[in-house]
């Protein structure tokens, strides 16, 4: 076993997993993923001025003196498709009928609504005038030339999806989502409701929806017994579908515990000792997965406020750095509302409730950080990290805070 600090660790797993190489899809595969360049707009949306309501287009000028009392009649030179793909000339002194999202004509600057004329066809009597512009969507005021739209590193959701066809892309240039294989370890473990009884399994759930806030595709496994051939099995048959796989459990050195011998037989792997509280056996490795490719493995403690604490401290950033996002997504800057102390040496994780309070929301810690419970990760919103090299921090200090979903 080897002993680490946090940064350290961090550090080495990061730099251990590589982003998953840029794919080529078409935009509806792509949700999820995150968007591996800028969406641009080549050209303006809509491409011609279109009407924004239903009615005729005109030349202001032609009925600037329209009143009930005098209206301005006008012949009807024609009626305008929704799918010409580029406006007609305008014919002064006419009107020309169309529906919203109709392309206007060149040469009329305006569109006098339905409900201010009789609704002629041949002809059409206008009863009020309309200022340039008026009930008019200018070319490219959707979208703009040569602006950036999507930025490069956004996570593709339905309203950049929207953006996306709308620019006419059928396909985009994206980083995948990770495919994280969650396993949880441990012969005592069972699944929640087991008629059989023992330490119902928590982590791989808790662990699997982590996964996929931090943008992950997450399958969850198990739990699995400290039995060598059914771990080493399992920990195979998952390889094909893993970029990355997560454990929990199996680590703290018991004479039962298979989990580093399994690991190490197929592949390099560390126990570490990692300066961090709450604390546990932590270990990180790779797994051959055959033809020169190999499978990450972070292994986490098996004490759910541990595992949850691990993976915000060093999991999370990992996950959003191989799917191409930005590490330090959704981290909240808050002020402490009571002293904290901290053991020399080790990073302390604090769970924290953040509370509304201006533009600097306050940290609040939450139950006995030298003895941390799930229940108290339950009642918290966030994670507060103390330094390895700080011993305390006062009371309204600024800090960093990790939130537990994004």
């Amino acid at each position: 076993m080897i002993s680490r600090t946090l940064a350290e660790h961090r550090r080495i797993v990061a730099e251990s997993l590589e982003p998953v190489p840029d794919l080529d899809v078409l935009i509806a595969d792509a949700p999820g993923a995150t968007l591996a360049e800028d969406l641009v707009a080549e050209i303006p949306v809509p491409a011609h001025a279109v009407a924004s309501c239903e009615g005729y287009a005109v030349r202001a000028d032609d009925v600037a003196q329209a009143s009930p009392g005098e209206p301005v009649t006008l012949m009807v030179s024609h009626d305008v498709s929704v799918e010409a793909r580029a406006p007609r000339r305008h014919i002064a002194r006419t009107a020309a009928r169309l529906g919203s999202g109709a392309p206007l004509p060149e040469g009329a600057d305006a569109v006098v609504p339905v409900s201010m004329t009789d609704g002629g066809v041949a002809r059409v009597t206008v009863t009020f005038p309309v200022a340039v512009g008026e009930n008019v969507r200018p070319a490219g005021s959707e979208l703009a030339p040569g602006r950036v739209l999507v930025p490069a590193g956004t996570r593709i959701g339905a309203r950049q999806l929207a953006v996306a066809a709308a620019l006419g892309r059928p396909r985009l240039l994206v980083h995948p989502t990770p495919r994280v294989v969650v396993v949880s370890v441990g012969s005592e473990l069972f699944e929640p409701g087991d008629a059989r009884g023992g330490v119902a399994e928590s982590n791989g759930h808790m662990l699997a929806a982590m996964a996929r806030d931090a943008g992950a595709n997450a399958y969850r496994v198990g739990p699995v017994p400290d039995d060598r051939m059914r771990l080493a099995a399992t920990l195979e048959d998952q390889l094909v579908r893993a970029d990355v796989i997560l454990t929990s459990g199996g680590l703290s050195g018991g004479r039962e515990e298979t989990l580093p011998d399994v690991l190490a037989q197929r592949g390099e792997f560390e126990v570490v000792d990692l300066a961090l509280r709450p604390g546990g056996h932590h270990g990180f490795g790779f797994l051959d997965a055959g033809g020169g490719r190999r499978v990450p493995v972070i292994a986490l403690p098996g004490r759910p406020p541990a595992a949850a604490v691990a993976f915000q401290a060093y999991v999370r950033q990992t996950l959003l750095a191989m799917s191409g996002r930005e590490r330090s997504v959704g981290m909240v800057r808050a002020r402490l509302t009571q002293a904290i102390d901290s053991p020399a040496g080790l990073a302390q994780a604090v769970a924290v409730r953040l509370i509304p309070h201006g533009d600097v929301p306050w940290a609040e810690p939450v139950g006995d950080p030298a003895a941390m419970t799930l229940a108290d990760v339950a009642a918290s919103d966030a994670l507060l990290l103390v330094a390895e090299h700080a011993t305390s921090l006062q009371r309204e200090a600024f800090v960093e805070c990790h939130p537990w979903e994004r």
